[in-house]
């Protein structure tokens, strides 16, 4: 699974979803297992897991068709044979796409016959995934059947704002990423900023920061980006440049960059010295932290 869904993904996966993996196997999870299958052609198992019933359950996540992709999924097959003992494997790919998948999902020749599961998620219903007690079913949910919609993505957020600040916030973050397959960005950018208790900043989130300088969140303002969206530092980082204008004219593009750049701590730390610094300079001194 390649590009910038594979983080969030593998991220919701090591953290639970009880329902969704609930929903694809009726037995049992018992354990997740290591992924650490570097003789695989330098592969990792998106997720294995053993079953109480000692199966094994293999899953591979597809934002996009991947080409031969039944024969990558052989190797893992016997990878796990050689492993596990020959215990029994369910091999499930779940395509995340909207469109229907054209990838083949079996093997038959004269000597071999294999095959595996294909699941498109945007056939589930995501009303398990909301149910879940995990906040990471919720967020799958928006790649789900009617997922994206506004109803079903107050909902993902209401179980969000349940969370303690710094896990809501990366959870928050997910939720944008994977909103993207579905071009729900907008949607889930004003239910978040309607609610006022989920925020994060996008510096802490490269990925965000690029979903946003592409212009993905079409229709919402630089102002509205810069309250909520933007985050406390980028607030901060305005009202330190408004201050250092007012205090000493023009600042140069090379001062405004780093402001843009910096943290809290040193946003605060130059606000402070603005009203005795005598330069521009030397509001950035060491000196003067």
């Amino acid at each position: 699974m390649a590009g910038k869904f594979d983080a969030a993904i593998k991220d919701l996966m090591w953290r639970g979803m009880p329902a969704l993996l609930g929903l694809l196997v009726k037995t049992p999870i018992a354990r997740i297992l290591s992924p650490d299958f570097s003789v695989v052609k330098e592969r990792r198992p998106d997720l294995l897991a053993e079953m109480v019933d000692r199966g094994l359950l293999h899953l591979e996540f597809q934002a996009q068709d991947a080409r031969r992709i039944e024969w990558r999924m052989l190797d893992y097959y016997g990878e796990f044979g050689n492993r596990y003992d020959g215990v029994p494997v369910t091999q499930i790919v779940i395509y995340l796409g909207e469109k229907r998948s054209r990838m083949q999902t079996s093997i038959d020749h004269p000597n071999l016959s294999f095959s595996f599961q294909l699941i498109h998620l945007s056939d589930i219903d995501p009303t398990p995934l909301l149910d879940s007690p995990s906040p990471d079913d919720a967020v799958l949910a928006i790649l789900c059947r009617n997922g994206n919609t506004r109803q079903n993505i107050r909902r993902i957020l209401m179980r969000l704002a349940e969370l303690y600040p710094g896990m809501r916030r990366d959870a928050a973050a997910r939720l944008v990423i994977l909103a993207q397959l579905r071009r729900a960005v907008p949607a889930v950018v004003e239910e978040v900023e309607a609610m006022g208790n989920i925020t994060f900043d996008i510096k802490d989130h490269p990925v965000l920061n690029d979903i946003f300088e592409k212009g993905v969140v079409e229709g919402i303002g630089r102002g509205r980006l810069e309250g909520e969206l933007l985050g406390e530092a980028r607030g901060r980082a305005e009202t330190l440049l408004r201050l250092l204008r007012k205090r000493f004219g023009a600042v140069p593009d090379t001062v405004v960059e780093r402001v843009h750049a910096a943290g809290i701590e040193d946003l605060d730390r130059w606000a402070d010295a603005v009203l005795d610094a005598p330069s521009l300079d030397t509001v950035f001194e060491p000196s003067k932290h």
